[in-house]
């Protein structure tokens, strides 16, 4: 009767096969927050996430960030990559759970980019676990970011790899400015992108299909 989905570009295309969908963005559950409690930020630069063909386009971007900077990477996938890849003879291990957000947790700024099929919409899990857990957020930039975060504020974005390098570092050599943006960035997700919120929102959702 209903496809909700986290794509806004895929709303169009189901309404278009006349499939009834709607669009609902994921959110952060903050009681995580009490789940993993304080921890010092010791890690300057991570990435934590998915390693596949389905994210070929930002191999290349996380390899040069990876020779260039002090990033961490964890996440899954990293067994299906050649056996000379920079990125597995880097990667620190498989985090899911509790320890993916123990890792954002101590993070000062963390890695995102998206999936080839979102094309230039924002939308992953990573934009509001790293921003929930009070971790700066640095991710590719996109057409609808604007409606969720305040760019160079609460969240910070690049266009290419250098450019995502050259923000890492100034980022780290200037602390109050990267306190300030993560935490206008976490006070955004609490104050907007939490589940409780997305419920009301799919509440609402429902009730105009019934």
């Amino acid at each position: 009767d209903l496809i909700i989905t986290s794509f806004p570009h895929f709303v169009k295309k189901l309404n278009e096969m006349g499939k009834k969908s709607e669009f609902l963005k994921i959110g952060f559950d903050n009681r995580i927050l009490e789940e993993v409690g304080y921890k010092k930020r010791d890690i300057d630069f991570s990435f934590v996430g998915g390693i596949s063909k389905h994210h070929n386009s930002a191999l290349k971007n996380i390899e040069f960030l990876l020779s260039k900077s002090n990033m961490e990477i964890y996440g899954y996938g990293v067994n299906n990559l050649n056996f000379n890849s920079l990125i597995k003879k880097k990667h620190r291990g498989v985090k899911w759970g509790l320890d993916m957000y123990e890792i954002l947790s101590r993070t000062k700024i963390s890695f995102n980019r998206h999936i080839n099929i979102s094309e230039n919409n924002a939308n992953n899990m990573r934009l509001f676990e790293a921003t929930g857990m009070g971790s700066l957020l640095l991710t590719d930039m996109k057409d609808n970011l604007k409606n969720m975060y305040e760019i160079d504020r609460e969240i910070v974005t690049y266009r290419c790899k250098e450019e995502a390098l050259e923000k890492v570092n100034y980022l780290i050599n200037n602390k109050d400015k990267l306190s300030s943006i993560a935490k206008a960035g976490q006070s955004r997700t609490l104050k907007d992108h939490t589940y409780e919120i997305r419920m009301k929102e799919l509440f609402e959702i429902i009730k105009k299909h019934i």
